[in-house]
């Protein structure tokens, strides 16, 4: 997080630090919670003897969900000019599903409060990000450093996972989702709202928008659902696979942690990348970066070679990530901008959906053919953005 250079009509240049501080709050308490439930939420559905195609349809589910619920909820956010408020009770609201969660085994029980939840987490997201991108382009901000928050956040958490599941279990780590959430939504309605957030500049249909229908526009959305749709695989089955090989339990949540360090860097020093590679080159070095992390992944079966490809992910997950949020924004005006990202995370759960209920199956036949499968949807993604003539 760093101080902005410059004011605007929303405060003085003194009181925009904490503009940004809690902007840094959203990213951090998203990514707290996010962390338990992404590295976590596995091994629970394994302890209550879930079967690994069981696992991965589970897991799948919010990226299917967001196909549908992501773009509906953040365009209507973006049409009614609440995105904080949108986030505070998207965030309450899910707080509450998960707490229920925790204390439910019923394989189908799980599944309906997966899908609930679902459709009120996944647009919290791409809902922070329009915010956050606003305050870049309205105050001066910069987005980089503050989304590290939400990176340095995330290494905490699965730092306290790994420790904890020595003598603790799963199930008891996502009452920290519980939490997190309670802090997002009291964040959220604590910071001022931006100038997009106003019903009477939001009346028309933003699906009338043609920036949302440019096929530039487009082809950057689907070029980053494949390569950010390519981590299903790893959020599913990477935990497992690493205990399966003999990596003891608080070195899982060191890798979960490694990894995530990695990417800090890319959000901190964004600014130079940037510069010198821009947001399409971003994305193709993180997507290159991507295509070798998930065809030596099964190869990676001591502690050593798998720290090696954690640090991978401050292409496959940092550069595609902050590219693709920057390319966004280049090309779309921000009053738009929350049904923009959501476009974008509905193209990831596509991805997510569809590759993480086939890397289920693939998982049970042979470890490797699940990320075997990432490596492939990897590749197209790359091909995808060579397609992509507007280059910024």
């Amino acid at each position: 997080m760093t101080m902005p250079r410059r004011t605007s009509s929303l405060g003085k240049a003194s009181n925009l630090f904490w503009i940004a501080t809690g902007v840094s709050g959203l990213f951090a308490a998203f990514n707290f919670a996010n962390a338990f439930f992404l590295a976590y939420f596995p091994l629970f559905l394994k302890d209550i003897n879930f079967t690994p195609v069981q696992i991965a349809f589970t897991i799948a589910l919010p990226n299917i969900v967001r196909i549908f619920a992501t773009p509906v909820m953040t365009s209507i956010s973006d049409r009614a000019g609440r995105r904080r408020h949108s986030m505070a009770l998207f965030s309450v609201i899910a707080l509450i599903s998960f707490w229920v969660l925790i204390y439910s085994n019923d394989y189908w029980v799980v599944i309906g409060l997966v899908v609930f939840l679902s459709i009120f987490y996944t647009p919290i997201q791409p809902l922070q990000d329009a915010y956050a991108y606003e305050t870049v382009s309205t105050l001066g901000l910069n987005y980089g450093p503050m989304r590290s928050w939400g990176s340095i956040a995330f290494v905490v958490a699965t730092l306290i996972g790994g420790w904890y599941l020595t003598f603790g279990e799963p199930a008891e780590l996502l009452f920290l989702t519980v939490g997190s959430l309670g802090v997002l939504a009291l964040t959220s309605v604590l910071l001022p709202g931006m100038p997009s957030e106003s019903r009477s500049s939001s009346k028309e249909s933003v699906w009338a928008a043609e920036e949302l229908r440019d096929p530039q526009f487009l082809l950057v959305v689907l070029s980053g659902g494949l390569l950010l749709g390519s981590f299903s695989a790893l959020y599913a089955f990477a935990s497992i696979f690493w205990l399966s090989v003999g990596i003891s339990d608080a070195m899982v949540g060191g890798l979960w942690a490694i990894g995530t360090l990695a990417e800090i860097g890319i959000f901190v020093w964004g600014g130079f990348f940037m510069r010198h590679l821009g947001a399409w080159g971003l994305m193709v070095t993180g997507g290159v970066a991507s295509i070798i992390r998930w065809m030596l992944f099964p190869y990676a079966t001591e502690t050593w070679s798998a720290v090696l490809l954690q640090l991978l992910h401050a292409g496959s997950f940092g550069m595609v990530f902050l590219g693709m949020v920057a390319y966004t924004s280049k090309l779309v005006s921000s009053k738009r901008l929350g049904t923009a990202q959501g476009l974008t995370q509905t193209a990831f759960g596509v991805v997510m959906g569809v590759s993480g209920i086939a890397s289920g199956w693939l998982y049970a036949v042979e470890q490797a053919y699940a990320f075997y499968l990432m490596a492939g949807i990897c590749c197209v993604g790359v091909l995808t953005l060579m397609l992509v003539t507007k280059r910024v």
